[in-house]
């Protein structure tokens, strides 16, 4: 049986950028599985495993998160302490993507464990580009780009 191939969970609220999100990040990465969780509450209920999201084969534990900063019922600090708060710490990269964000907020982000914060472009093509940059940076290339490049020279 091949390994699995690795998934992205996106926890974003606004449709349309999670849905560019996941599409880019294909591209970066083909095969890449993409979950999404439309809020906080939602992403830590994936995360815990919990229905609907109890079938792990189905839904798997990610190796890449993005996180929006500020949606409704649970924002993204919540996820982040939510995470730092867990019994068996999650070792899963947390990548902050988050339209407004003041320096004290990147600040609070980076202490509550993601790994880098980026400001989310309000042109889809920068988000996109950003996308990818995050996939590689934090997933790699993937098999058929790692092959079309090394191919490349």
């Amino acid at each position: 049986m091949p390994p699995r191939s690795p998934t992205l969970l996106v926890i974003e609220d606004a449709r349309d950028q999670a849905l560019l999100v996941g599409v880019a990040a294909r591209q970066a990465h083909p095969g890449l599985e993409v979950r999404v969780a439309t809020d906080g509450r939602e992403g830590i209920a994936y995360l815990s495993g919990l229905p609907p999201f109890h079938d792990r084969e189905a839904n798997p534990v990610p190796n890449l998160i993005v996180l929006d900063l500020y949606m409704p019922v649970l924002d993204g600090f919540e996820v982040l302490r939510w995470i730092q708060r867990q019994p068996t710490p999650l070792t899963i990269p947390v990548v902050v993507l988050s339209a407004a964000m003041a320096a004290e907020d990147l600040d609070r982000a980076r202490n509550l464990g993601a790994i880098a914060c980026y400001r989310k472009p309000g042109d889809p093509e920068a988000l996109g580009r950003m996308t990818q940059d995050i996939v590689w940076n934090w997933i790699g290339r993937g098999p058929i780009i790692g092959a079309y490049l090394a191919a490349a020279g």
